[in-house]
């Protein structure tokens, strides 16, 4: 056991290892079935505390608007922070202590999400900009099992699923909306990812020390939330990162082949494809890299890792098979066309995160860690793997610019969470390596410098938590800014930051109601040619175009959709302008759902223009009235919108 991994008062020097010896006599803390007992328990601990507090906080009286919720986040998350910094170092150790850790890891992220968004049903960022594909995701797979793309009929996802459909079916289990699940299933998964760190950790360092690492990289979500905690799908593979790269880091650096451990290391990444693919193929990269290492110090071995290799990959093929190989096969007769969601380029892709050059106590912890893995690495597992994955998110940013050159990116900044992780956990451990230096010399008491590393952790805590209060100003507004799409026309709790919101989203249940009056059948039968794509979001509708060509299935062929509806409007009359529709190659809208203007309706097209900046422009065209005649279409004015449903589409009258 390294001296890291020894919290407690000191130990005669006979029984001191060696100080240049280095690596640890035993590979991992816990044993298989050990680790997989406690991982399990773990996430159970995780889930019942997260939704036990979820309901606690729904049961909480707090009037609006008012500050309170953000009082009573900084207290409650300042309380927590004081319990996991006791817990981890206390000088009595206990059996019920890892418990304890996941029990309170899981508790920090959920109060710092559940209290701010106590007033509403929306998650972060309510219903505006991805989480309109993210919902509709969700209630894709709450009306049925099937894999199916989000938005298009009849084409096989890109996005992985994995996420989706156990929210999906979560909610069709509970008979509730989609819509409805996805803010209770993100704040748990937030706290899951925290747990899964954890046990993790619990692997490669001891249980008092795993805690601050889990606390840690829970934090680093919370950073810049549009990229880490608004994503709950994708922290979940991105919290698991750092210790699975050390553990990666030792089993394919071991003599010995450990089966289990490679096979359990495929099992991850097949999870992380299904969860969240450009981080399956992030990690995957760091694998070959880890692999690249291993035969760079000992070339003689190329067999044996090859063999390594071998086994990894083969573990992960299923779950891969399940997202890639439907839409390969089905990308085959159109020359596999490329994917926009790769192409795209905000600000963080164009410079590198140096979070360790800021001067605060988040800058200085990363500061700390960096210098410990370039000092520690060749000696120490952990440092080394940290500093693999470090190296290896700042080779992804530089690969994913020269990309550019290609057409596309590798979305680098969706790497900057795992960064600012291994970071942040590198600088824990260069501190708990220190204190284990100062306690060793006569002068210095242990019980007098155990103090000096809970108020540092303690500090670091809460100076991280108070900038993600800050951080999550934003997206909890979004969250308050629509209506539910309820027939009672029910809306969010109003705050002070938001004077009035949701008027605009009241229209949806009463179009929803309009669609079903007119056809009389249900959502997932029929496709709909709308810009209120917001409807499309919380019912299960098909879409004939979507939001914006980035999350647009490449099989889907967005522009020429845009086209084809360009091509409608060059017909004369309705007799021709519904043969224009029938004679597309694709499956003809049943319903129309569009803005009156003067002389038509207005529809917005998107289009997409990489690397140019901005990547999307809209368009916005207008169907004439006359092309909608009542011989082929039924129509209902509902608010500002117009219901158009063709008569092959129509509800029989009697």
């Amino acid at each position: 056991m390294t001296t890291l991994q020894k919290l407690r008062p000191p130990v005669s020097t006979a029984q001191r290892p060696p100080a240049e010896r280095p690596t640890a006599p035993r590979t991992f803390q816990l044993t298989f079935t050990r680790f997989v007992i406690e991982a399990v328990a773990g996430a159970a601990i995780a889930v019942v505390v997260s939704l036990l507090l979820q309901v606690a906080v729904l049961r909480l009286s707090i009037p609006e608007p008012s500050l309170l919720p953000t009082v009573l986040a900084s207290l409650c998350s300042a309380t927590l922070v004081a319990v996991v910094t006791v817990l981890a170092t206390s000088l009595r150790a206990s059996a019920a202590l890892p418990w304890a850790g996941y029990a309170a890891v899981s508790a920090l992220p959920t109060l710092l999400l559940a209290i701010p968004l106590h007033g509403t049903r929306w998650f972060l960022g309510g219903l505006a900009s991805d989480n309109q594909f993210r919902i509709a995701y969700v209630t894709r797979f709450a009306s049925s099992p099937h894999l199916a793309d989000f938005a298009y009929q009849g084409v096989p996802p890109l996005y992985p699923p994995g996420w989706f459909w156990a929210a999906g079916r979560t909610a069709a289990l509970l008979g509730i909306d989609g819509w409805a699940v996805f803010k209770p299933l993100s704040i748990l998964s937030t706290a899951l990812a925290a747990a899964v760190a954890l046990s993790l950790w619990r692997l490669l360092v001891t249980a008092r020390l795993a805690m601050l690492l889990a606390g840690a990289t829970s934090a680093c979500a919370f950073v810049e939330p549009s990229l880490g905690v608004r994503e709950p799908y994708a922290w979940l593979v991105g919290a698991a990162l750092p210790p699975l790269t050390v553990i990666a880091y030792r089993v394919l650096g071991d003599d010995r082949t450990r089966w289990r451990a490679l096979a359990s290391l495929g099992a991850s990444l097949g999870l992380a494809v299904l969860c969240y693919t450009m981080l399956a193929a992030f990690w995957a990269f760091c694998l070959l890299v880890l692999v690249g290492i291993r035969f760079a110090r000992h070339p003689g071995c190329g067999a044996t890792l090859l063999l390594r290799t071998a086994v990894v990959a083969g573990v992960a093929a299923p779950a891969g098979c399940v997202v890639l190989l439907p839409y390969w096969l089905a990308s085959l007769p159109l020359g596999s066309p490329s994917t926009t969601a790769l192409k795209f380029i905000p600000y963080q892709q164009i410079t590198y995160l140096l979070p360790m050059t800021s001067l605060d106590p988040p800058g200085v912890l990363c500061l700390t860690g960096t210098a410990w893995l370039l000092l520690r690495a060749r000696k120490h597992a952990v440092a080394g793997g940290l500093l693999v994955l470090v190296c290896c998110c700042y080779a992804w940013s530089v690969l994913s610019q020269l990309a550019i050159a290609a057409g596309t990116t590798l979305l680098s900044f969706r790497v900057h969470p795992v960064l600012l992780a291994a970071l942040y956990c590198a600088g824990i451990l260069a501190v708990g390596e220190l204190l284990v230096v100062v306690r060793r010399r006569p002068q210095v008491s242990w019980r007098a410098s155990l103090p000096v590393f809970a108020g540092l952790a303690a500090l670091l805590a809460v100076s991280t938590l108070q900038h993600a209060h800050a951080a999550l100003t934003r997206e909890v507004d979004l969250a308050y800014r629509q209506s539910y799409p309820l027939s009672d026309g029910s809306r969010p709790a109003r705050t002070a930051r938001v004077p009035d919101p949701g008027r605009t989203d009241e229209w949806l249940a009463p179009l929803d109601e309009a669609i079903e009056k007119a056809t009389g059948k249900q959502p997932q039968e029929l496709v709909v040619l709308t810009d209120v794509h917001r409807l499309t979001s919380v019912r299960p509708y098909w879409s004939y175009l979507t939001s914006t060509p980035g999350y647009s299935n490449p099989l889907g062929r967005h522009e020429e959709r845009n086209e084809e509806v360009k091509r409608w409007l060059r017909a004369c009359n309705a007799q021709s302008f519904t043969l224009a529709m029938a004679s597309g190659a694709f499956r003809p809208p049943d319903v129309f759902v569009l803005t009156r203007v003067p002389g038509g309706f207005d529809l917005t097209l998107t289009h997409h223009h990489f690397p140019r900046v901005p990547t999307t422009s809209s368009e916005r065209i207008t169907i004439p009235t006359h092309l909608f005649d009542e011989s082929s279409f039924t129509r209902q004015d509902v608010g500002p919108y117009t219901v158009l449903t063709a008569r092959h589409s129509a509800a029989p009258t009697d």
